[in-house]
């Protein structure tokens, strides 16, 4: 299946044209740079799509092609995917769970939804095979000049910041693959949309390269966040902080601990401009490392949930 300080360095929006020639060789497997050392997965949502291409086939391509939009996203293994188009059957069975004519045991806790970051839009604009026999496949806005038999797929995907609103990358992605005289006097009527028959048909050739195409560069644009140590828990002599192994947390590490800070904003334009860090109220030391938290006891002051843990260096070190 295809699954947040900000690191930038991957490049925001701009445009990308796919052009796709799949004829029986193997298709395009790109291979994503790394991603930075306690990178956090951002949560992103993909809507259902507009389709404009008057397409009369029995596949509905508004979801069809978001679904295997999430199955290329889940295999980048990069990004944390929630459902949205199904929100409403996840909703109704929470209350259902919360109705007393069901037992308590196993029952989900409310309030653990994710909340979606970013949001992944789409507008199907050509979906169409050429010299095809089928009476599925309408005049193409993209046939004219081309000679043959031809699958064609353009997709313009959108990816939206949903706190700001802000248009973070536009993907125009178009796919195309040869159709044999065999394909060309294929009949599609009866095939799965998205089965392993549908992938060995130019259209599903066109349509699976352009959407891993898309999803490369659409992996590339999104912003990620690194962890940031913080405590999960205290009391006036132990805490809990929010990472262990996992992110290389050791027995021994002393943090200095500091109140939230505040954000500086732009008065004319509401941007974030500068952030004031907290004061130290507090130093911890770590007692004890586990896979994703680690126990510390505390050396001064008073640590609260939430806040921010800054690992104090040798060089830096003065008695508290």
């Amino acid at each position: 299946m295809v699954q947040s300080a900000m690191v930038k360095g991957m490049g925001v929006g701009g445009f990308l044209l796919l052009a796709v020639f799949a004829s029986g060789c193997r298709s395009f497997q790109p291979q994503l740079p790394p991603l930075p050392p306690n990178t956090i997965k951002p949560v992103i949502a993909v809507t259902e799509f507009e389709n404009e291409t008057g397409f009369s086939g029995q596949w509905k391509l508004g979801r069809g092609i978001p679904d295997l939009l999430v199955v290329e996203l889940m295999n980048t293994h990069r990004v944390i995917l929630v459902d949205r188009k199904n929100l409403g059957d996840v909703l109704g069975e929470i209350k259902r769970q919360g109705h007393d004519l069901f037992r308590k045991e196993d029952s989900v806790a409310r309030g653990r939804l994710k909340n979606a970051r970013y949001l992944i839009r789409g507008v199907i604009t050509d979906f169409t095979q050429t010299g095809s026999s089928s009476a599925w496949f309408k005049s193409s806005k993209a046939a004219g000049g081309i000679t043959g038999a031809r699958a064609m797929i353009m997709i313009n995907l959108t990816l939206t910041d949903v706190e700001t609103g802000e248009i973070i990358s536009c993907v125009p992605a178009e796919g195309s693959a040869k159709a044999s005289g065999k394909w060309a006097r294929f009949d599609y009527n009866g095939v799965a949309f998205g089965g392993d028959l549908f992938f060995r048909t130019p259209i599903g050739q066109a349509t699976q390269e352009a959407i891993r195409k898309a999803v490369y560069r659409l992996a590339q644009d999104i912003p990620y966040t690194t962890w940031k140590a913080r405590v999960a828990d205290a009391t006036a002599e132990t805490v809990i902080i929010n990472g262990g192994e996992n992110v290389g947390v050791q027995e021994g590490d002393l943090f200095d601990v500091r109140e939230e800070g505040r954000s500086v904003t732009d008065p004319g334009t509401g941007n974030t401009i500068d952030h004031i860090a907290g004061k130290v109220v507090a130093r911890i030391k770590i007692t004890e490392v586990r896979q994703t938290v680690s126990d510390g006891i505390v050396l001064s002051g008073r640590p609260r949930r939430g806040y921010y843990l800054e690992k104090v260096t040798p060089s830096i070190m003065s008695p508290k």
